[in-house]
């Protein structure tokens, strides 16, 4: 019985084996008559073969299907995601090899995920050269896919994502900024473009200087970019409030004013972020009648809603004592202590900047 038992096993690789040669053959042949679709659904439904392998089949499966990724990307087909893909499967082959010592593509695929990364950045460069952000931004984090210690470009691509207010991307960087504990103190290259007088921000000191070199760009400086991490947590807590997740966006902002206790924006938005609450609570009562359960519950809600503004109160006087010039601060300030009848504290206010 075990001797049938290891026959059938063996059969099987040797069949697998013999499967997984000819889907590769198949998906060749489709890609060689340009139907690269065609041949990657090919190796996808073969896939699950690719463990029995023999080495060789293994190198020639991955160098394919990353071939056939990078050409449909030149198709302009999905150019972004395509590309990310052939990087990973080029990668895939890589450490494949790498475990095998068997280096038949190795080399061949490090120059290629160079070249394509290369690729890559000069069309987000184009992209966002004519305000092209929503492909620039799906460039820029696919940079980031295929080197995650370049965390700029994650950076990068979350500001552009934000300037189309593409939401759901951003929230999804942020989120990985936030965990990596990203502060962008790096160095940044700057030079003013001659035709609109504008100083620009550019990806690299190569990138820059090659413009400055053309006489696109003149007066290039470099600077030692300021922490980035205020920034991330105060648009993070914004783009929760939009998705109506208080609990989510009020975390963001303590812990922005835990990083940064001076954080006049920090203190605004959580007095914010207590009005919405507020808001919320005042149409609970709205909706309520005269029953003596109702009133009672009504009670309790002006109660609750009462002690949410004077929450709010006490970040903007924070506020206000960071920065007492700051007339937004004031503004609201002065409105809340009129509708909780601090008339003391509003006179108050109201001499000092006056």
């Amino acid at each position: 019985m075990r001797k049938n038992f290891t026959l059938v096993f063996i059969l099987s690789i040797i069949f697998a084996g013999y499967a997984q040669k000819e889907q590769i053959k198949e998906a060749q042949l489709e890609f060689k008559n340009g139907n690269s679709q065609g041949a990657l659904s090919i190796l996808k439904k073969s896939q699950y073969l690719i463990n029995n392998a023999i080495a060789d089949d293994k190198s020639e499966f991955y160098k394919l299907k990353a071939e056939i990724y990078k050409s449909l990307a030149d198709q302009k087909i999905d150019p972004a995601a395509n590309l990310s893909s052939a990087v990973a499967t080029y990668k895939e082959l890589i450490d494949e090899e790498d475990r095998i010592e068997t280096y038949k593509y190795s080399v061949k695929a490090r120059e290629a995920i160079k070249l394509i990364k290369d690729q890559i950045q000069g069309s987000a460069i184009a992209d966002l050269k004519v305000n092209n952000y929503s492909e620039g931004a799906k460039k820029m984090y696919s940079l980031y896919e295929i080197d995650k210690k370049d965390t700029l470009n994650l950076y990068l691509s979350t500001s552009y994502f934000m300037k189309v207010n593409d939401y759901e991307s951003a929230l999804r960087n942020y989120k990985e900024l936030n965990k990596l504990n990203y502060t962008g103190r790096v160095m940044e290259y700057y030079a003013v473009n001659k035709k609109s007088k504008v100083e620009e921000l550019y990806l690299s000191a190569a990138d820059r200087d090659s413009n400055v070199k053309a006489g696109i760009a003149e007066n290039p400086r470099n600077l030692m970019a300021a922490s980035k991490k205020s920034e991330i947590l105060l648009n993070l807590g914004f783009i929760y409030r939009e998705k109506k997740d208080l609990a989510a966006a009020e975390n963001c902002y303590k812990q922005l004013i835990t990083y940064d206790p001076k954080s006049v924006d920090g203190y605004l938005e959580l007095a914010y972020l207590s009005l919405d609450k507020k808001k919320v609570i005042s149409e609970q009562m709205s909706v309520l009648g005269t029953s003596k359960e109702e009133m009672l519950a009504y009670d309790n809600l002006k109660i609750k809603m009462d002690d949410i503004v004077k929450g709010a109160i006490k970040y903007l006087e924070k506020a206000n004592s960071i920065q007492a010039n700051d007339k937004t601060v004031s503004e609201l300030l002065l409105k809340l202590y009129r509708s909780m009848d601090l008339i003391a504290e509003y006179n108050a206010l109201k001499a000092k900047i006056n």
